[in-house]
């Protein structure tokens, strides 16, 4: 039986949620300057370590998150769902993994999970992405990047974005593990060119399966291309800030509505750039419009 995941954090029962509301306001706190609460709960998950690597580091391994046979169930829900996906991503990618099995509420509920989201990403952080990649013998590497993509440089002092990758299977630089350049995440701005070609001060994010490897938005990273047999599951999960989140939904303007309108409406629907474009079907976003979002967002 799989551990339930539960967390000492802050949780109102449903009464209490329904009637409370703020009655002041409170100064920002900067980054790793945690409450009394949320470093007694570090202490309480044994995660110091972990807190410190990130505000050094830019990323942390975290171990111990479940028991091993967690993670052989997880690795095997992915495989399933990658084969619901169709066309070319179809037994290589699965998304929109929330609410496909009850497997991934677990995930993203799991203590020391939830700790790190409040600490690097603030109280009410959102679920960006539940993702899982299925990579085989030959699978090319990831180019250095870092996550928030679609932030200018100089890159907020506090983190907008967190990711997470559970890997199903043992991390190795000869298996396609993620890596890495530490510290990185200083320098709050996007690699360059020749960063990007050279990869200065790289090093493999080598792990047990299980593990969960963990990064700030920050951090320059990629992976390494799979150069052994078998193949490679893990289990992407992104959360980011609540800023800038729309105030109005417009979601139930459908293409039908947009027919014939000036094409400036659909840039500010968010229906020209990439994110909240991803479907069960085709198991990812659609990267069509990946470099322009990215472009968008450097202007």
């Amino acid at each position: 039986m799989a551990q339930t995941a539960t967390t000492q954090l802050e949780q109102p029962d449903a009464g209490t949620r329904a009637r409370s509301a703020p009655d002041r306001l409170t100064e920002t706190r900067q980054p790793f300057d945690l409450s009394s609460a949320m470093r007694l709960e570090v202490e309480r998950l044994d995660v110091a370590q972990n807190v410190h690597d990130m505000q050094e580091q830019g990323y942390t391994i975290l171990r111990d998150v479940a028991p091993p046979e967690f993670t052989d169930r997880l690795r095997a829900t992915c495989l399933r769902l990658a084969e619901e996906t169709e066309g070319r991503a179809k037994g290589r990618s699965a998304a929109l993994l929330l609410g496909r099995d009850p497997i991934f509420e677990d995930v993203v509920l799991r203590p020391k999970i939830q700790a790190l989201v409040e600490i690097m990403c603030g109280k009410g952080a959102l679920l960006s992405q539940l993702i899982c990649s299925v990579r085989p013998l030959g699978a090319a590497k990831l180019p250095l990047h870092a996550d928030q993509n679609w932030l200018p440089a100089p890159f907020p002092v506090h983190n907008q974005l967190l990711t997470l990758c559970w890997a199903c299977d043992e991390f190795t630089e000869a298996g396609g593990c993620t890596k890495v350049i530490p510290a990185t995440h200083r320098l709050r701005r996007h690699p360059n060119e020749e960063e990007v070609a050279t990869e200065p001060g790289a090093i493999p994010t080598e792990c047990p399966a299980g593990s969960v490897v963990v990064w700030d938005g920050s951090i320059w990273h990629g992976n390494y291309p799979r150069a052994i047999p078998g193949e490679r599951v893990v289990l992407h999960i992104t959360f980011s800030r609540l800023a800038l989140r729309p105030v109005e939904d417009y979601s139930h303007l459908d293409e039908g509505w947009l027919e014939d309108k000036p094409w400036p409406l659909r840039v500010m629907l968010g229906r020209e750039d990439f994110l909240g474009s991803t479907t069960i079907a085709r198991g990812h976003a659609d990267y069509t419009h990946l470099v322009r979002t990215f472009n968008w967002a450097k202007t």
